[in-house]
């Protein structure tokens, strides 16, 4: 990658505990721990949320929704940190 070009825009009414991006791919949640499975735990508890946020659902149907339309990934296992993403991909839910 030579170039990347980043947009950043701040939302004051917004309470975020953990970072979270809208990328071309998809909505995006992050969770780093030093245990990975806290990470994920932390990443997938953020992601609930921005579904609850963006669709207008309780956090039983965000769980539902999220076990067929969300993908968690390893972002990293250095330094002592692990951390894990959330993936909603646009037009996954309808």
């Amino acid at each position: 990658m030579e170039r990347a070009e980043l947009s950043f825009r701040l939302h004051p009414e917004m309470r975020l505990c953990t970072p979270r991006a809208n990328t071309p791919r998809g909505w995006t949640t992050f969770g780093f721990d030093e245990d990975l499975d806290e990470a994920v735990a932390l990443a997938l508890d953020a992601m609930l949320d921005l579904m609850g946020e963006l669709l207008g659902v309780d956090r039983h149907s965000a769980m539902a929704l999220a076990s067929v339309a969300v993908d968690v990934r390893v972002t990293q296992i250095v330094n002592g940190v692990q951390g894990a993403h959330a993936v909603l991909p646009h037009g996954a839910v309808r």
